[in-house]
C-alpha cells in the first residue's frame, strides 16, 4: 500500500503537458496520441483558457506546451509570448500550416518557441518530440537536484577545512582545462579529417573531367537540404561524408562506362554501374568512422517507388540522408552533363518525383541548389586571375592550371578548390621538390 506523502511525491514529479487549439479534434487527437506518455496531459480550447490554468498550475511541472498559431481573439505567438513568461522553463511548440511559416520562423529566431510542427504532424515525429521535451525536463529536475546537492556539500566541506576546499577548486579547474584542451584536440582532429575527405573525393574525379567538383557540389547541395530537414548535426555531417565519397566505387569501373550518360548505357553495362553503391560501402566499411556514411551511399539508387536498387527499398524506407543524396548528386550530375540551365534541370527532375525521388524534398532541394549555384555565379563575376606563390594562397581561390613538382608530380589539378589542407601541403613540396611556375587562381576580387 502507497501512503499519501507517497503519493503526492509522485503526483508532482509528474509532468504537464499542455495542449492548445481552438479545435476540439485536434485537442482530442493530441490527448489520445499522449494518453501512453509519462506525462498529465492538460487542454485549453483558446490563449486565454490556457493563461489561466497556467496561474493554476504549479509552474515547475509545465514540461511542454502545444499551441496552434491560429486561433480566435489571441494568436499561438502572442499567447506562447505571454506563457514564455509565466511558465519559462517550459518548452514551447507551435503547430502551424504552411501558411503561418513566416510567422512560426520569426517565432523561433525570437526565442518564443523550441520547435514547430506542422499540420498535420506526424505521430511518431510528434511523439519523439514529446519524449525529447519530457527528457530534458527530468534532466533539468535532476539537474536543480545535483545542484542542490552540490551546495550541501560545498558548504559542509567549507565548514569542515578551508583548505580541502581549495584543493577541490584546483583539481577542477585542471580537469576544466584538460577538457578544453580536448575539445580544441577533437575540433582540429575533425577539421583535418574533413581536409583529407575532401581531398580525397577530389582525386576520385580525377577519373572523369566532366564531373569536376562534382562531390564538393553534391556535398554543399546535400548538406543544406539535411539541414533543413531537420537532420541531427550529426546526421548532416554523415550526408555530407557521403557525399564526397559517394563514387569511390567507381575507381575500379571502365572509363567508357563512366563516361556514358545512364540512358546511352548497355544492360551489362548498367548492372556494372549499379554495383558502385556498394562497391562505395564495401570500401569504406572498415573505417568506423564512415560506416555510417557507407550505408547512405549503399542506398544511393534505390527509387522511391521501391524498382530502385540493391535492396529494393521504397518511400521512408529509404534513409533519410540516402534520398537526399540521390536528389542532390542527380541534380549536379546534369548540371555538368548538360548546358542546360538550373531551372530546366530541375524541371525535368519533378517528372521523376514519387517514382524515382523523393517529392517531399523538391522544395529544399530547389532552395539549397539556386542558393548554391548562385553564390557560386557571384564568386565568379566578383574574382579575378592571378599567379600566386605558396605565401600568398587562401582558402576559397581556385585553381586554374594544373600544378607539378619541380620532378614533374601532379600536385593539384586544375579546378580545385583551395583549402588548408592543400594549401599547407602544397607549401611543403615548394620546399623540397619546387614547381617552376606559381600557382595560378581565381581570386575574389578584395583579396587582389
Amino acid at each position: 500500500m502507497v501512503d499519501s506523502e507517497q503519493t503526492d511525491t509522485v503526483e508532482e514529479s509528474c509532468p504537464i503537458v499542455l495542449c492548445v487549439d481552438d479545435e476540439t479534434s485536434i485537442l482530442r487527437a493530441l490527448r489520445r496520441l499522449l494518453m501512453d506518455e509519462e506525462c498529465e496531459v492538460e487542454i485549453a480550447s483558446s490563449g486565454a483558457e490556457a493563461l489561466q490554468l497556467l496561474s493554476e498550475f504549479e509552474i515547475d511541472r509545465v514540461a511542454l506546451i502545444f499551441s496552434d498559431q491560429r486561433m480566435p481573439e489571441m494568436t499561438g505567438v502572442e499567447f506562447l509570448q505571454q506563457a514564455k513568461e509565466r511558465a519559462p522553463a517550459a518548452l514551447r511548440v507551435m503547430l502551424t500550416g504552411y501558411a503561418d511559416l513566416d510567422a512560426t520562423m520569426a517565432a523561433v529566431n525570437q526565442g518564443q518557441i523550441w520547435r514547430y510542427l506542422t499540420k498535420p504532424w506526424d505521430d511518431k515525429q510528434l511523439i519523439l518530440l514529446v519524449r525529447d521535451a519530457l527528457k530534458q525536463y527530468h534532466l533539468a529536475k535532476e539537474n536543480e537536484r545535483l545542484q542542490s546537492v552540490v551546495r550541501e556539500q560545498n558548504e559542509e566541506l567549507k565548514n569542515w577545512n578551508e583548505r580541502l576546499k581549495q584543493r577541490v577548486l584546483e583539481q577542477t579547474d585542471r580537469i576544466r582545462q584538460k577538457s578544453e584542451d580536448l575539445a580544441r584536440s577533437n575540433k582540429s582532429l575533425r577539421s583535418s579529417i574533413d581536409h583529407v575527405l575532401e581531398s580525397f573525393a577530389c582525386m576520385i574525379e580525377l577519373r572523369d573531367q566532366s564531373l569536376r567538383h562534382h562531390a564538393r557540389n553534391t556535398a554543399a547541395i546535400a548538406e543544406k537540404m539535411a539541414e533543413w530537414s531537420r537532420m541531427t548535426p550529426e546526421e548532416i555531417r554523415q550526408v555530407r561524408v557521403a557525399a564526397l565519397l559517394h563514387g569511390v566505387g567507381k575507381l575500379g569501373m571502365d572509363d567508357l562506362i563512366l563516361k556514358k550518360n545512364e540512358q546511352d548505357m548497355s544492360d551489362n553495362e548498367r548492372k556494372l554501374y549499379e554495383q558502385f553503391p556498394i562497391r562505395s560501402q564495401t570500401a569504406l566499411g572498415p573505417i568506423a568512422e564512415l560506416q555510417e556514411a557507407g550505408v547512405l551511399i549503399r542506398h544511393l539508387l534505390e527509387r522511391f517507388d521501391g524498382e530502385g536498387g540493391p535492396d529494393h527499398l521504397a518511400g521512408d524506407d529509404i534513409p533519410l540522408g540516402s534520398r537526399i543524396l540521390a536528389m542532390a548528386e542527380k541534380l549536379d550530375r546534369d548540371m555538368n552533363e548538360t548546358s542546360d540551365s538550373l531551372d530546366i534541370v530541375l524541371e525535368r527532375m519533378k517528372e521523376d518525383l514519387g517514382s524515382r525521388f523523393d517529392p517531399a524534398l523538391i522544395t529544399f532541394l530547389q532552395d539549397a541548389a539556386k542558393s548554391y549555384y548562385s553564390a557560386m555565379d557571384s564568386v565568379l563575376e566578383n574574382a579575378t586571375r592571378k599567379e600566386c606563390g605558396p605565401r600568398l594562397l587562401r582558402p576559397g581561390m581556385m585553381v586554374l592550371r594544373d600544378v607539378y613538382s619541380g620532378t614533374g608530380l601532379l600536385l593539384l589539378k586544375k579546378g580545385v578548390v583551395l583549402n588548408e589542407g592543400n594549401i599547407n601541403a602544397l607549401k611543403r613540396y615548394y620546399d623540397i621538390d619546387t614547381p617552376e611556375q606559381d600557382v595560378l587562381v581565381l581570386s575574389k576580387d578584395e583579396e587582389r
